[in-house]
């Protein structure tokens, strides 16, 4: 493994999309990740060579902090790039003076990701909702 980490938004849209159908994730399109990396506050992404193999990526408003598609490669889990990226994020976020960090972790991931997210210091609340609206989600 030969990685190299980047701390731009200038990414090759295709390259997320493949990391993302690697773990089952749906595909968002140029015009799409194009609109979410430009209002995006930071991205960090990891390459074996050419390959993307992860990626992470907060929104801000100076009060609040929202972590986002963190993502490992399927090929590239349990290799420490997932520690890599949660740092680099977390990093980003020191001295701020910000009302809460969060992120999301859906149920199917419970097993591994809340508790990896645990080591970083985050905790489960049950307070969380999301929109369900068919016309917004599919």
């Amino acid at each position: 493994m030969e990685l190299t980490e980047l701390t731009t938004k200038d990414l090759k849209p295709e390259k997320i999309d493949s990391l993302f159908n690697s773990i089952g994730w749906k595909a968002r399109g140029k015009e799409k990740w194009e609109e979410v990396l430009s209002k995006s506050s930071f991205v960090y992404s990891v390459y074996d060579k050419e390959k993307m193999v992860g990626i992470g990526r907060i929104v801000e408003d100076g009060c609040m902090c929202m972590l986002y598609d963190i993502v490992v490669h399927k090929n590239y889990q349990n290799k420490g790039i997932g520690k890599m990226i949660m740092n680099n994020l977390l990093d980003f976020t020191k001295d701020k003076n910000y009302n809460s960090i969060s992120l999301f972790a859906w149920p199917e991931n419970k097993i591994f990701l809340i508790p990896f997210y645990k080591k970083f210091g985050f905790e489960l609340f049950e307070t969380g909702m999301r929109f369900k609206d068919k016309t917004i989600t599919d």
